[in-house]
């Protein structure tokens, strides 16, 4: 896995980010997903090949996965909610999502299956009693599925030009389609995004957190206004702030403020100013002179504070 990718998995992983991404996708953008209603899960699959009675087990990883507790009617309904991330298209994303959602439904009913031999008693203390079909099934007739949503998430600027679904990837007859079943996928992907869900979330944006602003920057990452863009963002958390800077290819100085908030305009400027400060130290004690006059000449040439500049000519630790 490369730094990219680990990276944005750790990013997507945070319950704020992960809540923002899901709520612009199901919701249009609506807060209904909160990011305390979000509990993370074992993102590793391992299931049995289903129904073949196969000794050896299929694995698989997801980059992320989280159960959310959503309250209807007054009680609570269990949805898993996945994430894959891509630093590239996928051209098999379709089978890729497919074999991550199929092996946890199998998973489910497997437990469903052990949970009978486990318990002979449900939670009103009624004794557990199996049909044949039931037994055979490993499923009772009203049991239910807890549902699995994934979402793929492309951290990248280029169009993505790979099918979006099991049907695109065939080549067939079209009158045999009714009779193969589809699978689509849900695909965040910043070129697909329109610029008015960017808007800051004073003026009907669609995102609640720097995930927006991320989006954004990655889709205009290689023109100039990207710049303007940076300017005019909101502020954004630390996270948000590193990884803009990291897959964006953008320098940022990543100073939170007493919110944990990152200006972005200021922190390019602080970099800026950082790189310039450690330029001009470099060059006069190339010149040979005492570090007491580099901090001050320095001090005075970019109107930063003596201690400041200190601070930049102490050896940087290994």
């Amino acid at each position: 896995m490369s730094l990219k990718d680990t990276e944005t998995k750790r990013y997507i992983s945070r319950p704020e980010i992960f809540a923002d991404a899901f709520n612009f996708l199901l919701y249009n953008g609506e807060q209904i997903i909160r990011p305390e209603a979000l509990q993370s899960v074992d993102t590793t699959e391992i299931v049995a090949p289903y129904g073949n009675g196969a000794k050896v087990p299929v694995q698989k990883y997801r980059d992320n996965m989280k159960i959310w507790a959503a309250m209807q009617d007054g009680k609570a309904v269990y949805v898993l909610l996945g994430s894959e991330n891509q630093s590239k298209v996928h051209y098999a994303m379709p089978v890729k999502d497919m074999l991550y959602d199929s092996i946890n439904y199998a998973a489910q009913v497997d437990a469903s299956r052990k949970s009978y031999k486990d318990f002979k008693f449900d939670d009103n203390g009624v004794k557990i009693t199996l049909s044949s079909e039931e037994f055979l099934s490993g499923f009772r007739k009203g049991d239910k599925l807890i549902p699995v949503i994934t979402a793929v998430v492309l951290f990248d600027s280029d169009e993505w030009d790979a099918p979006l679904s099991i049907h695109e990837m065939l080549d067939v007859d079209e009158r045999l389609l009714p009779f193969i079943p589809d699978y689509k996928i849900n695909l965040i992907a910043p070129a697909k995004l329109s610029d008015d869900s960017f808007a800051t979330r004073e003026h009907g944006g669609k995102f609640r957190t720097g995930f927006g602003t991320l989006m954004q920057v990655i889709k205009h990452q290689n023109e100039i206004g990207v710049y303007d863009i940076i300017r005019d963002a909101p502020d954004v958390d630390a996270a948000s702030a590193e990884i803009i800077a990291e897959i964006a290819n953008i320098p940022i100085e990543i100073i939170p403020d007493e919110k944990g908030e990152v200006n972005m305009c200021k922190g390019i400027e602080l970099y800026m100013i950082k790189a310039k400060a450690e330029t001009l130290i470099e060059a006069f004690r190339d010149m040979g002179m005492p570090d007491e006059e580099i901090a001050e000449r320095v001090s005075r040439k970019l109107n930063v504070t003596i201690d400041y500049v200190k601070e930049l000519m102490m050896p940087k630790a290994v």
